[in-house]
């Protein structure tokens, strides 16, 4: 099944500073502002819109979490992240192709089985069970290694198959943020 990453330009400790800042303002702005892509996003219901607002009130909130709403937090935390840094674009994947740079599949899976935030408990309890998206990050200085080994090996760049991963890494180290990405399907 092919699967689309989003990525954003943020670093991760400003995304957990957001999980129990009880930042109304902010709040307020991406319930208004994500009205659309919201239910955009999903099947259509509105259940899945009121879903997707418990979990952006329960991680300003710093929780309680529970785990039947999985998806629905790492969609919220993807609004938050778009309300917050630059996206930098996305591209249609699949895990396991053998043409896949593994710098990508890290990035997209970089986050299962880790606690991104662990003054939080429960929040990375309940991304575990997430079924039909995920997120993952890599930190500037891994982008910048990451960049630099790319560059050192590939004399005259990339080829235009992995432009945008080498894109991404480049914005990463000239903005000095992390990237953040999620992936659904």
């Amino acid at each position: 099944m092919s699967q689309i990453l989003h990525v954003y330009f943020l670093d991760l400790a400003e995304l957990e500073a957001v999980v129990g800042s009880k930042d109304e303002k902010l709040l307020d702005r991406i319930l208004k502002r994500s009205r659309l892509s919201v239910t955009f996003r999903s099947t259509g219901q509105d259940d899945h819109v009121e879903r997707n607002k418990t979990a952006l009130r329960a991680i300003f909130a710093g929780g309680p979490f529970e785990e039947g709403l999985a998806s629905n937090y790492i969609e919220a935390l993807e609004l938050i992240c778009d309300a917050l840094a630059a996206n930098g674009g996305d591209v249609q994947f699949r895990f396991g192709d053998r043409y896949l740079p593994e710098a990508l599949e890290d990035l997209a899976t970089s986050m299962m089985g880790e606690d991104p935030f662990p003054s939080v408990p429960g929040l990375a309890a309940s991304f575990n069970v997430a079924e039909r998206n995920g997120w993952g990050y890599m930190s500037k200085e891994s982008c910048a290694e990451e960049l630099e080994e790319w560059e050192g090996h590939v004399p005259d760049g990339p080829d235009d198959l992995d432009g945008y991963l080498i894109d991404w890494l480049r914005e990463s180290k000239t903005a000095g943020k992390d990237i953040i990405g999620f992936w659904g399907g």
